[in-house]
C-alpha cells in the first residue's frame, strides 16, 4: 500500500502502543507531523489568527499575564513562573497551539512538559529582554517562542536512537 506523508503520519499516530514508551518509528513520524504543523503555525501567526483569543495560559508551572501577583514567602504551594507581557493573550494562544502540536505527536508528555513549556517561557522572556523597551513587538515575540519550539523539535530528532544496519 502506498500512503502520502499525511496519511502515513495519521495512520501511525493512531497505532495502538501498549508500551509506556512511543516506538522509534512512531516518534519519527510524530516529529515529521510536528514539523509540518509548526510550518502552518507560522502562517497563522502572520495572518493574526490569535486576535480572538481570550485565554491566559496557566500550566506546567508557567503562567502568562499582564502582571505577576506578589510572590509568597511560603514554600507551599509551589508558585508558577510568570511571563509578563502586554501581549499575554496572544502569547497564550501560541502556547496553546504549540501544546496541541507537541501533545498530538505525542512528543511532549507528563515527564517532559515542564522543560518544554519552561523553555518556551524562557525564549519569550529572552526576546523581551533584547527589546529596547523591554516589551518588543507582538509578532516578533510570538515568532521567538515558535523558534524555540523548532529548536526543541530539532533536538528531539537528534536524540532519536538510530538503528545500525
Amino acid at each position: 500500500m502506498n500512503y502520502d506523508n499525511d496519511e502515513m503520519v495519521l495512520r501511525l499516530s493512531n497505532e495502538s502502543n501498549d508500551d509506556e514508551f512511543i516506538s522509534e518509528r512512531k516518534y519519527l513520524f510524530g516529529i515529521a507531523k510536528a514539523e509540518q504543523d509548526l510550518a502552518l503555525l507560522i502562517d497563522k501567526i502572520r495572518n493574526e489568527e490569535y486576535k480572538d483569543s481570550d485565554y491566559l495560559w496557566v500550566g506546567a508551572d508557567i503562567a502568562i499575564d499582564k502582571e505577576a501577583p506578589p510572590r509568597s514567602t511560603d514554600w507551599w504551594p509551589p508558585q508558577d513562573d510568570y511571563v509578563v507581557t502586554p501581549f499575554c493573550k496572544e502569547l497564550s494562544w501560541v502556547f496553546i497551539q504549540l501544546r496541541n502540536i507537541f501533545y498530538e505527536a505525542p512528543l511532549v508528555v507528563f515527564n517532559n512538559k515542564f522543560d518544554f513549556f519552561g523553555r518556551l517561557a524562557d525564549a519569550a522572556i529572552a526576546y523581551m529582554r533584547t527589546a529596547k523597551d523591554g516589551i518588543g513587538k507582538k509578532k516578533e515575540l510570538l515568532m521567538a517562542t515558535h523558534h524555540e519550539a523548532e529548536n526543541i523539535l530539532k533536538e528531539m530528532l537528534v536524540t532519536v536512537p538510530h538503528n545500525e544496519c
